[in-house]
């Protein structure tokens, strides 16, 4: 059997990086996030906003995010009070369940669950308030350490989300948020493989994208270009994300800003989150 070996084109990543910080400056539309789109009876800042994110960002696992946030929104503008620790500890977990598959949630009997040990875990250590949890300024690690009680939200890819969405938003205060890495997910893979930073030079590959090795592969190329061009891993996210979403998953390559550095790598398929890749003949 050949063994699969990978490699990061690191001069790549950087162009693209490059390009990827311009549209960034240029607050292009790909680079708008749904989590960032509020519901209109929703203001920003407030602990209500960070119960919001917190809620819904759990439950942002194997789902169409663009229909999730959307779903969000709209039963945030209807029903804001299911959205607190209190309402979710009062409800059957029977109720909650309707209610998060109804926002789109993959496992809703999973997702009842998490809602309802988060709210446990804000109530009893954080006054019902997740901006609590960094009352102080903490670190990424010490951050993650206190996500170890909060299921999902403590996992690689949505804790990376989760200190991101609510770092950038001021709802929690982190002391070296510009370390923070890309979250890894199918779109910022498919990207990643789609342009060539992350080549397959033999074997065969099938694994979830949001795991190692691809996982820590897809981070270090984005943590290395990011430092070169003088950004933060995570800001790269947005575009990468958009990209991934709207214009990979379609091959919309027109459309894409790094088109003309893009391999458009064959030989891949995407199955929900697994990744199944042989090397291009």
């Amino acid at each position: 059997m050949v063994p699969v070996q990978f490699e990061i084109d690191n001069a790549k990543a950087i162009n693209i990086a490059r390009i990827l910080g311009d549209l960034i400056g240029q607050r292009h539309w790909l680079v708008s996030m749904p989590e960032y789109q509020l519901p209109r009876n929703l203001q920003a800042g407030t602990r209500e906003h960070a119960l919001y994110l917190t809620f819904v960002i759990s439950i942002d696992y194997m789902t169409d995010a663009e229909k999730l946030w959307r779903k969000a929104r709209g039963a945030y503008e209807l029903y804001p009070e299911r959205f607190t620790p209190e309402k979710v500890l009062a409800v059957s977990e029977r109720t909650l369940e309707v209610f998060v598959r109804r926002l789109g949630a993959r496992f809703g009997s999973s997702a009842a669950k998490t809602w309802k040990r988060i709210s446990q875990v804000l109530m009893e250590k954080y006054v019902g308030d997740p901006r609590n949890i960094t009352a102080q300024p903490l670190t990424i690690e010490e951050i993650k350490k206190r996500l170890q009680e909060f299921p999902y939200l403590r996992g690689a890819k949505l804790a990376n989300f989760y200190i991101r969405a609510m770092g950038e938003t001021g709802l929690f205060k982190v002391k070296d948020l510009d370390e923070l890495d890309v979250p890894v997910d199918k779109q910022i893979a498919r990207f990643t493989i789609y342009t060539g930073v992350l080549k397959l030079k033999s074997g065969k590959f099938q694994g979830c994208a949001n795991d190692d090795p691809l996982r820590s592969l897809i981070q270090e190329a984005w943590r290395n270009a990011a430092k070169t061009i003088g950004t933060a891993p995570w800001k790269l996210d947005e575009p990468m994300w958009n990209i991934g979403s709207k214009l990979c998953a379609y091959r919309k390559c027109k459309q894409c800003p790094v088109e003309s550095l893009c391999n458009k790598t064959k030989g891949i398929t995407f199955k929900e989150n697994m990744v199944i890749w042989n090397v291009s003949i």
